[in-house]
């Protein structure tokens, strides 16, 4: 059995950021009576998750590309094309 994190989309909400996400049990085998679903549920209630899914097949989770973003701009860019605009 593996468990996985699924990140959802993030909420934002007055200011308030939250990060929910999903637990993913894949490769379960039934018989084994280690862990059983309604325990996962819990666990994934204490800890916080959105659901969990339980399965015996394997499930792989793809994480998206971030997107590329500019979190600065030269200073020299902004001084010189402010400029330019008067």
């Amino acid at each position: 059995m593996r468990i996985q994190v699924l990140r959802l989309p993030l909420l934002e909400l007055g200011g308030v950021s939250e990060e929910p996400f999903a637990l993913i049990a894949d490769q379960v085998q039934r018989d084994v009576g280690a862990w059983s679903e309604p325990s996962l549920a819990e666990f994934a209630e204490r800890i916080g998750a959105r659901a969990v899914w339980v399965t015996d097949q394997t499930v792989e989770i793809v994480e998206p590309e971030l997107p590329h973003i500019v979190d600065h701009v030269p200073f020299d860019d902004v001084t010189s094309s402010a400029a330019e605009e008067m």
